[in-house]
């Protein structure tokens, strides 16, 4: 007799690695980088992976149904369609994190979710690949997705490059300040920098981040130095720290400007 599915909750879900992508053989090979530069102070953001842990952690979780593990492969918590541009690396982002999530975030009565750019109000001209809003369609998190693949989009590379690194992080820094958002990322679907700006006494704003966090991950809560999560708990954190912040006003002159 077969066994069973099993069921997946919420905790299990969010500690869980997204699926890989499947690429196409033939994929667009431009780079996607805006021709932008950050300025500003730039740093680490310090204790970013033990305080997704505490959230976790700390968290009281709702033992709610989210998902069944089937002994098939299960067409709909795999990837099956073969990416080759951004178009498609944003409808797998959509797929296996902002739908995953926001049924996590629903479950724990969070009311972020994540949504198009065009779901809120803004007279804002760019126009952000992601962004997290609440129940009054107020934006709370925007984001940035690229393709994996293109060299330019290189996260882990460009984190020992402050050069490249304040090119790569310009341009979701740039919609940030644009949009008062506290909380920002970059994302090429398998590694991700989550952002946020902060501004000290004397008035002078700052940009924070992230190791980069990968997709593969799967969250060991016996790591402690430094801790392993799963970018979908990095997400989460984000959306709960996110909830209770509101917009802020940074009119930093030059923040991010034109190479």
């Amino acid at each position: 007799m077969p066994r069973p599915a099993l069921h997946i909750g919420p905790k299990k879900l969010v500690e869980s690695p997204a699926p890989n992508l499947e690429l196409g053989l033939y994929r667009t090979q431009s780079s996607a980088l805006h021709d932008l530069k950050f300025t500003g102070d730039l740093q680490p953001w310090p204790g970013f992976l033990s305080a997704v842990q505490t959230t976790h952690q700390s968290h009281t979780w709702r033992n709610k149904v989210l998902g069944l593990t089937l002994q098939t492969r299960d067409p709909y918590t795999h990837g099956n369609v073969e990416v080759g541009d951004e178009t498609s690396v944003q409808g797998r982002f959509h797929k296996y994190f902002g739908d995953v999530l926001n049924s996590i975030f629903t479950s724990q009565s969070k009311e972020i979710r994540f949504a198009d750019f065009k779901c809120v109000q803004s007279s804002f001209a760019g126009t952000p690949d992601v962004i997290m809003k609440d129940v009054n369609r107020i934006l709370k998190v925007v984001g940035e997705l690229k393709v994996p693949w293109v060299y330019e989009h290189f996260l882990f590379d460009k984190l020992n490059n402050n050069h490249q690194l304040r090119n790569i992080l310009a341009q979701p820094i740039r919609y940030m300040q644009s949009l008062g958002s506290v909380y920002g990322f970059i994302s090429d679907y398998h590694k991700t920098i989550f952002l946020r700006q902060l501004v000290n006494s004397q008035g002078i704003w700052r940009i924070e981040y992230s190791p980069v966090v990968q997709s593969s991950t799967t969250y060991d809560r016996r790591a402690k130095n430094p801790p392993v999560v799963s970018s979908r708990q990095c997400f989460f954190h984000i959306g709960c720290e996110a909830l209770n912040q509101g917009p802020v006003n940074n009119t930093t002159p030059r923040w991010v400007i034109r190479r």
